[in-house]
């Protein structure tokens, strides 16, 4: 193989490496003032659309808690709208007594006393009492008791007393004649239901 001589004299050859050279300084431009600032103005975008996305994660997250808050602030107005209902801050005494003649016709027992008897104020709530007489049978008085535990606010009995019925002997004549259940007791009680003391009160 000959030895490779370049004549530096001849000016193709003095061409030829001025064009070499003006294309190496127009590449070291090119990646020194366009690529590089490039690769760097993509990155930086990168990092911001991933900084923007993981934002975008925390909304949306957020967006779901709020919607379960909201959920489960309908969910508690609504316990305590049944709670307002069962704890009325004022005894609600027409709507207790048709309750309570309700359940005392229904239940088939003779109605003999209903009085409203006042109220007793506790540390956090009132006890409104009622008194209350009937002749019933032991059937009826279970109906009747049982009704009066479904109520849907909180209610208490006391001071039961239960006493033989003056006209059992009619009554039970009647039922062996017309197959009714016989009036066989009298039975006098206090009923009880609870209002709440307003808040400062």
């Amino acid at each position: 193989m000959g030895n490779l001589n370049i004549d530096f004299k001849d000016k193709k050859n003095i061409y030829a490496f001025a064009m070499a050279a003006v294309i190496l300084l127009m590449a070291y431009a090119v990646y020194t003032y366009v690529w590089d600032p490039f690769v760097a103005e993509q990155e930086s975008l990168q990092s911001q659309l991933q900084s923007a996305q993981n934002e975008l994660n925390k909304i949306n997250s957020k967006k779901h808690r709020v919607a379960e808050l909201e959920m489960q602030l309908a969910q508690a107005e609504k316990d305590f709208q049944k709670l307002k209902e069962m704890f009325p801050e004022e005894e609600k005494v027409p709507l207790r007594l048709q309750d309570l003649y309700s359940v005392l016709r229904s239940s088939g027992v003779q109605i003999q006393k209903f009085n409203p008897e006042g109220r007793s104020e506790r540390e956090h709530y009132i006890e409104n009492r009622y008194s209350i007489a009937v002749n019933s049978g032991y059937h009826m008085l279970g109906y009747l008791f049982a009704e009066i535990a479904n109520f849907n606010y909180p209610t208490a009995i006391s001071n039961l007393k239960l006493s033989r019925y003056s006209g059992i002997a009619a009554e039970i004549q009647k039922a062996e004649t017309h197959g009714w259940t016989p009036i066989t007791m009298s039975v006098s009680f206090n009923l009880t239901t609870y209002t709440s003391k307003k808040v400062g009160k």
